[in-house]
């Protein structure tokens, strides 16, 4: 009877699955937290937080923040699905928060500084929408309240 070579029985014993452990799909996060990140993401059974949200919605920030002018109006998206919702820069804002509050407080660190970016850029580029208070559907966050 032949032997398993000892690689077979380190991957029969791995809890993760291996596509959690995929390099470099997240910017600027280290390994660990983008392992981290994903493990939330698999595990998550809201509708915000599903695989490959995370790694959007940066994108999809710095993207709007490429558009030209001083202050930017952040529009609605035009499809209501949750992948196609994050063409919406508020939602996408919403989905960081979202994973930032599901991951451990130490891998929380690196996104935590990543989304302070994209907070500073969005504090300062959209101007304060007057109607942003009245409306129920809107959350109470701040980045909701800028228009």
């Amino acid at each position: 009877m032949r032997r398993k070579q000892p690689g077979a029985l380190r991957t029969a014993q791995q809890r993760t699955p291996g596509r959690l452990f995929q390099p470099g799909r997240i910017h600027r996060l280290s390994l660990s937290a983008d392992a981290a990140i994903r493990r939330v993401e698999h595990e998550s059974d809201g509708y915000t937080v599903f695989p490959g949200a995370t790694a959007a919605a940066p994108h999809r920030c710095h993207s709007f923040f490429g558009l030209p002018g001083r202050t930017l109006y952040p529009g609605l998206a035009d499809c209501p699905c949750r992948g196609c919702s994050l063409d919406d820069v508020t939602l996408a804002r919403d989905v960081l928060d979202d994973v930032l509050a599901l991951l451990p407080p130490r891998p929380q660190a690196e996104p935590g500084r990543l989304v302070a970016l994209i907070d500073r850029e969005l504090f300062r580029r959209p101007l304060p929408d007057p109607r942003a208070p009245g409306h129920p559907w809107r959350r109470e966050a701040w980045w909701r309240m800028r228009q």
